[in-house]
């Protein structure tokens, strides 16, 4: 945040149902999605957390699974794959057609040499516990094989 004259602050900046100077909110996971839909689409709401089901936010990108919900929330979805095992357990998925996966720019990383355990321990549940990885529909994402490396 700024204070009256204009300078940064210690202070956080609120989104969503989270209020200003509440450090819970972080701008990952659920808070990348409230900062965009608050900063680029002046959603300055409690609802600014919530995914979006319509096509306001055309694309996106990410190289982590703290970016899972941002990504979901685009038409188009590009994931820079560092092997992060939740990331792309959805993106092999390609639920909707609509993922593209790269490989790392620079220095990119090997193959998974084994498949990524997406029907067992890949995602994260709300209370931070392993657990399997869910598509839209709620169904368990099947494991998944390396192939854009």
């Amino acid at each position: 945040m700024t204070d009256a004259a204009g300078k940064l602050t210690y202070a956080f900046e609120g989104c969503g149902p989270v209020a200003d100077g509440n450090q819970s909110l972080i701008s990952y996971i659920e808070g990348k999605r409230c900062w965009v839909n608050k900063v680029v689409f002046g959603d300055k709401t409690a609802t600014a957390m919530d995914r979006r089901r319509d096509p306001r936010q055309v694309f996106a990108a990410g190289d982590s699974d703290t970016d899972i919900e941002f990504l979901r929330d685009s038409v188009y979805k590009l994931a820079i794959n560092r092997n992060k095992k939740e990331l792309m357990c959805f993106a092999y998925r390609n639920e909707g057609k609509s993922w593209l996966i790269n490989p790392m720019f620079i220095e990119p990383k090997a193959k998974q040499a084994t498949f990524y355990p997406c029907s067992t321990t890949a995602c994260k549940a709300s209370d931070g516990s392993a657990g399997p990885c869910r598509d839209e529909s709620g169904a368990v994402i099947p494991d998944q094989a390396d192939k854009v490396f």
